[in-house]
């Protein structure tokens, strides 16, 4: 019985019990755990992305798809190392963890909230800007779609919680071998 509730999924969160479980109770050394570190990750990960929504000026198909498809994948491994960096703290569903790290990721997901907001005027401002609404000359884009800066903007979505948490934990202590 209880091994099938270490496998039970949390479909809203996207993670699974005995993946928190054990993300928290990890003890081992690892170079995410210093806030130093996980703020580089933080600040790579977002420069991907911020290229990944520039491939759009990229006259060039060829050169635009292999950049797209290289910065992708490099932002979806460098997300699911963020969500490790920070224990799955973000994507824990509340009965999984204590007062302390609920009140820490609730916290948390206003700031992500509103950098997301910040963020989304962001590009709301560049898209007017592109399509000739504000200024009166129009951006070269020739018959360039927008897809890949949408998934950008999606995939700030998904990574802003993790990134404030990464980047307001302290760093942990190693643990003291007694």
């Amino acid at each position: 019985m209880s091994e099938k509730s270490g496998k039970k999924f949390y479909w809203v969160e996207g993670v699974t019990r005995d993946e928190v479980v054990r993300s928290l109770a990890d003890n081992s050394p690892s170079v995410f755990r210093h806030q130093k570190n996980r703020r580089i990750l933080i600040l790579l990960t977002s420069f991907l992305i911020i290229v990944l929504a520039l491939t759009v000026f990229i006259e060039q198909p060829k050169v635009r798809s292999y950049l797209e498809i290289a910065t992708l994948a490099s932002v979806l491994i460098l997300y699911f190392k963020l969500r490790e960096s920070v224990r799955h703290v973000a994507d824990a569903p509340d009965e999984l963890l204590d007062e302390r790290l609920v009140a820490l990721r609730n916290a948390g997901y206003l700031d992500a909230y509103r950098n997301m907001g910040g963020i989304g005027i962001v590009y709301v401002f560049i898209y007017l800007l592109i399509t000739n609404e504000i200024s009166s000359p129009s951006l070269s884009i020739s018959g360039a779609g927008f897809s890949q800066t949408i998934v950008s903007y999606f995939i700030w979505f998904a990574c802003m919680p993790s990134m404030v948490l990464a980047w307001t934990m302290p760093s942990e202590r190693p643990a003291s071998q007694d």
